[in-house]
């Protein structure tokens, strides 16, 4: 991997990157974990407002040339165990033409600093089992819990 990502700005997602921001999510959403269209213009427009809000819901670019390269979104939520929250790394994704160049760590890193500055005293996420190259990253990053995600749609 070469690591020239310090050409790559992280900051807060903004307003003004609504078109990036979209298009980055449309990619994820068809390249990512479910390999279809992203969902509904309804809920696209709630959770970009939301990150706007920046309650529970946040969400972190990667800028460069002025154009956003890669997102993190980050849901931080109470647990039974600490009176800390926690925080969900929810979606992570690279544009194509920038990815083995440290961009995905470097959002992780920020989403790192972020959750550490918001009070979290872990930041945790799931993968799908057969994504062998966010395997590569995620073991360079944090540790692999030993637990499965069981679910059920309702």
């Amino acid at each position: 991997m070469i690591d020239n990502a310090n050409d790559v700005a992280i900051r807060p997602l903004e307003a003004d990157d609504r078109a990036d921001w979209e298009r980055l999510w449309v990619g994820y959403h068809a390249h990512g974990p479910f390999g279809g269209s992203p969902p509904p213009a309804a809920v696209t427009d709630a959770t970009f407002a939301r990150f706007l809000a920046g309650d529970e819901m946040q969400a972190l670019v990667a800028v460069e040339g002025g154009a956003l390269v890669g997102i993190v979104h980050a849901v931080f939520h109470p647990v039974t165990s600490s009176d800390r929250p926690v925080c969900f790394l929810n979606d992570l994704f690279v544009a194509e033409t920038v990815r083995r160049r440290g961009v995905g760590r470097r959002l992780i890193e920020a989403l790192y600093d972020l959750a550490s500055a918001e009070g979290a005293f872990r930041v945790y996420w799931h993968m799908q089992v057969d994504n062998r190259t966010a395997a590569e990253l995620y073991d360079r990053v944090a540790s692999r819990s030993g637990h499965i995600v069981f679910r059920r749609a309702l």
